[in-house]
């Protein structure tokens, strides 16, 4: 049974990676990243990967669960600006925290900070929302692991202690006495 109190997963170590310009999904599509024109979708890869569709422009890589960072470390690597592709690549690492926040209060949790209605009948597996977290720009996925609710958060790493402490104290709240 899935459990009613959050926890929260600080992930920052984990490889993340960028593209942005007009021809970034084709690109993308081209290199074997699963992706349609979905903006604020994001679709699971076969080894773990998740892409994010920020806009038809952008896209945001999030690394598999286990840590292997070799697929986007390639990804980068293989860029050419000779290529002509209209896209180019946006190291994430170092600009942006990520947490994930799982369990059944998360909803609850988010909306503590947040305006947008994050409950599962309401935001699907996948769906993307890009506003205002803790007064913080921040990129809020839904991304369930099994059946277990996940959301994970990004924000500016500069502001990485402020945002950990405001989701540890809206989920202190549903924590077990």
């Amino acid at each position: 049974m899935p459990t009613s109190q959050p926890s929260i997963v600080d992930l920052s170590d984990r490889p993340r990676l960028g593209f942005k310009g007009r021809g970034t999904l084709p690109a993308m599509q081209r290199r074997g990243i699963f992706v349609e024109d979905q903006p604020n979708r994001a679709f699971r890869q076969a080894d773990g990967l998740l892409c994010l569709v920020l806009a038809a422009s952008e896209v945001f890589l999030l690394g598999a669960r286990d840590g292997d960072d070799s697929r986007l470390a390639q990804l980068e690597a293989d860029w050419r600006i000779e290529d002509g592709e209209r896209t180019y690549p946006m190291p994430r690492r170092h600009s942006h925290a990520w947490f994930a926040v799982q369990g059944q209060a998360v909803p609850d949790v988010l909306s503590k900070l947040c305006a947008i209605d994050f409950r599962p009948h309401r935001f699907d597996d996948l769906a993307i929302a890009q506003t205002s977290l803790a007064r913080l720009n921040a990129i809020v996925l839904r991304a369930d692991v099994e059946d277990l609710l996940t959301y994970h958060v990004l924000a500016d790493s500069a502001s990485a202690v402020y945002l950990l402490a405001c989701l540890k104290d809206a989920a202190g709240e549903f924590s077990a006495a």
